[in-house]
């Protein structure tokens, strides 16, 4: 009887890690080449992983862009990003990432920023409409090609995702980042995007990003970067 106990034991628990156990994997592929008079190539790459187990969620994230003219480089882009998550209830939660970035053209060499703070769920019904908003404090790091600089800001995000009917989804992202110590050398970021899904697992998505640095390091041609892409994404 005792091990009968023990064997029941061990398979409900199995049960609840399997219930509350999950994985969610997205990769996104953008490829454009134009030939003939005009050699132009852009290569875009995203890499969005998620494990949930309870109340605790693992997210990685990936990216890269080039993009060139008749063999001369004109965007580099690349970025990666660890963030933890653990909802206390439904509707609030904790969370704390760190990211390494980098923009050859925007003169950024590396950037390191670490953020801490409160998550709360306006909405969540899945594939319906989901809606939340995070808020706290962000550590940069902005290592330059000749210097660095050390920037404290307050973060406030939001990221809505809504589900028109079964093929048809959209999804928009705002970020505000407000400099603790120089006020007016704010950040500003956002992306919109749509999806049609092709099949249980592929979808096309277009999207428009757009990142703007209010103080861009010297040298910096542009206060801003803007991306439209087109990619397939496969989720599963």
């Amino acid at each position: 009887m005792k091990k009968l106990s023990i064997l029941l034991l061990f398979v409900g628990l199995s049960s609840y890690a399997e219930e509350t156990s999950q994985f969610k994997n997205e990769s996104e592929a953008g490829v454009v080449m134009v030939g003939g008079n005009s050699a132009i190539s852009t290569l875009s790459f995203k890499q969005n992983n998620t494990i949930t187990e309870g109340p605790n969620s693992y997210l990685l994230n990936a990216r890269y862009l080039s993009s060139s003219n008749e063999g001369i480089e004109l965007a580099r882009q690349w970025g990666l990003g660890l963030k933890y998550d653990h909802a206390f209830t439904e509707k609030y939660g904790f969370f704390i990432g760190q990211s390494v970035e980098g923009n050859v053209y925007q003169n950024i060499y590396q950037r390191y920023a670490t953020d801490v703070g409160g998550k709360y769920v306006f909405h969540k019904v899945e594939k319906q409409l989901i809606w939340f908003a995070e808020g706290g404090y962000r550590f940069t790091r902005e290592n330059y090609f000749s210097s660095f600089k050390n920037l404290n800001f307050l973060r406030v995000y939001t990221e809505v995702e809504k589900f028109f009917n079964e093929t048809i989804s959209g999804k928009l992202w705002l970020e505000y980042l407000p400099n603790i110590s120089v006020w007016k050398a704010y950040q500003f970021n956002g992306n919109v995007s749509l999806n049609t899904a092709l099949s249980s697992h592929f979808s096309l998505k277009n999207g428009f990003e757009f990142r703007y640095n209010n103080e861009a390091p010297s040298g910096t041609k542009s206060a801003s970067d803007r991306v439209f892409t087109t990619s397939l994404v496969a989720k599963f």
